[in-house]
């Protein structure tokens, strides 16, 4: 039975009960252990890297050491999360001087970090410990080749060197519920949820583009395991409609609720009902 820290982060928590609850029914149902992590603080994602490097870097080191302290590796849910948590981590192994500067802070709480720690995307430590044939084993209600185009998100994939994170992992994983991944070209562009912010007509194209890739290969929906990103591909279906007259009416789904379905959970179970753009339609698919 293997136990993780779990670290949530900010998004998942406030805004996305779905996400989580899913996220539980299926590592109850493969026996993971989530711990949540306590005492931790945000990870800084993607902001606070921009305006305060060491900051940046001291906040994601706490959080890494008290995983160390707890013995466990890291597991998150949040691409922004695991993408902050994993370029810090990468950093003070390779920069000696930053690590000194972080364990000096980080002693007067009471920790110290030795990057022996690692961390670990939800759906990854499904790949990597759980793997494909178990996950398989356990399908009660299959997806009948219904096409998905998968939305991996920026800070699962780049840089590769630290992420560590490769696009199969997730193929794989889509396929196992029985669905078939619907190729595109624009899969490896953002979704401008992070842009928002600062260039709403930028991130209303980079999202109608997306989406427009999406729909005109085949795809009936939309997977993801980013809360940013799945709320920004959710979100933008209604404003193009109501800006555009487009209608593409693409539910987006996160990862673990589509497992979950296959798994053989209720769709009450799972939050389908928290999509804006309606996600019931997945359940037609289901076969067994």
């Amino acid at each position: 039975m293997p136990i993780y820290n779990l670290y949530m982060g900010c998004s998942v928590p406030a805004n996305y009960p779905n996400y989580e609850a899913a996220m539980f029914k299926v590592a109850e149902t493969f026996d993971m252990t989530l711990e949540y992590m306590e005492d931790v603080g945000c990870c800084g994602s993607p902001n606070l890297r921009a305006i305060d490097f060491f900051g940046w870097l001291l906040v994601n080191a706490r959080t890494l050491a008290i995983a160390e302290k707890n013995g466990h590796d890291i597991v998150t849910p949040c691409n922004g999360c695991f993408g902050s948590l994993k370029d810090v981590l990468h950093h003070l192994q390779h920069d000696e001087e930053d690590l000194k500067r972080v364990n000096a802070e980080l002693k007067k709480s009471g920790l110290s970090l030795k990057c022996t720690i690692k961390v670990r995307h939800f759906v990854e430590a499904l790949y990597t410990d759980i793997g494909i044939e178990q996950i398989m084993s356990r399908i009660t209600r299959p997806l009948d080749g219904v096409g998905i185009a998968i939305h991996y998100g920026c800070h699962v994939l780049r840089p590769a060197d630290v992420t560590e994170f490769k696009p199969e992992i997730l193929d794989e994983l889509v396929r196992a519920t029985g669905a078939t991944v619907i190729d595109y070209p624009l899969w490896k562009q953002c979704c401008g949820a992070t842009v928002l912010p600062v260039n709403e007509a930028l991130a209303i194209r980079l999202a109608r583009d997306k989406l427009k890739s999406m729909k005109e290969h085949g795809a009936e929906f939309v997977t993801v395991v980013c809360p940013a990103c799945g709320n920004q591909l959710d979100l933008q279906q209604l404003g193009l409609k109501d800006s555009f007259g487009e209608e593409y009416n693409l539910p987006v789904l996160l990862y673990p609720q589509i497992l979950a379905l296959a798994l053989g959970m209720d769709e009450s179970e799972v939050g389908l009902e928290l999509n804006r753009v309606p996600a019931d339609p997945i359940l037609d698919h289901l076969s067994g």
